[in-house]
């Protein structure tokens, strides 16, 4: 495990830095946030952002000058003993697997499809879409019962020590927890919501998810 100071470039906002910055809790790794790099501001989708990351995306790690993008490969790399992972090499690939499908199909279903529109409203006057985000409840609401499922075998996400898996898949339930009534997915997922109320006994959680962000959910 690094001990040194890290940075993490991107919006403290985003779910996936949150992710980042959960680990970096757990671990005790001193970190920071934002869009400076060695204290040089780095603007979003610049030239010099889309060196740090070839599609310019956050979060991308910083340390002195090791650069890491993706976040599954950072949190990896920050639990270098391998305290937020399964010991047992199978589970790990499994484990590995489902932060996978965590970072693409999950986060796509329930951030980029859905949450974004209740984030950042493209309606009239700065409205939600609501038809639009009818229309990806029936995706939204797949990936939370894939979740469920998952949840089920307590070796990858459930346990008693929050994981990696824990750390990707938690501020996306904390963010979907906050959509007004009637359109919060998990009030049909009491399994899910209760993992929510354990996952939030961490101290890691309280601290990275219950602060307030650059960004919060728009009410309808």
């Amino acid at each position: 495990m690094t001990t040194k100071q890290v940075h993490i470039y991107g919006a403290s906002f985003s779910n996936f830095v949150r992710s980042v910055m959960l680990v970096c809790e757990e671990k005790n790794i001193t970190y920071t946030t934002g869009f400076e790099v060695n204290s040089i501001t780095v603007p979003f989708h610049s030239e010099q952002h889309f060196a740090l990351h070839p599609f310019g995306k956050f979060p991308v790690l910083v340390e002195n000058d090791f650069i890491l993008p993706e976040t599954a490969s950072i949190c990896r790399y920050l639990d270098s003993d391998k305290a937020l992972q399964p010991h047992d090499s199978k589970t790990r690939a499994r484990h590995d697997a489902f932060c996978a499908h965590l970072s693409i199909d999950i986060d796509k279903a329930l951030i980029r499809d859905y949450l974004i529109e209740f984030a950042f409203p493209k309606g009239e006057n700065g409205e939600v879409r609501l038809d639009v985000a009818k229309q990806a409840i029936p995706a939204a609401t797949n990936a939370l019962k894939v979740i469920e499922l998952q949840l089920t075998t307590r070796d990858i996400i459930g346990g008693k020590n929050l994981s990696i898996a824990d750390a990707l898949l938690a501020p996306m339930l904390a963010y979907l927890s906050s959509v007004p009534s009637g359109f919060n997915l998990l009030e049909d997922f009491p399994n899910l919501t209760e993992y929510l109320a354990r996952l939030m006994t961490h101290d890691s959680c309280q601290k990275v998810l219950t602060a307030n962000p650059d960004k919060s959910i728009a009410k309808i």
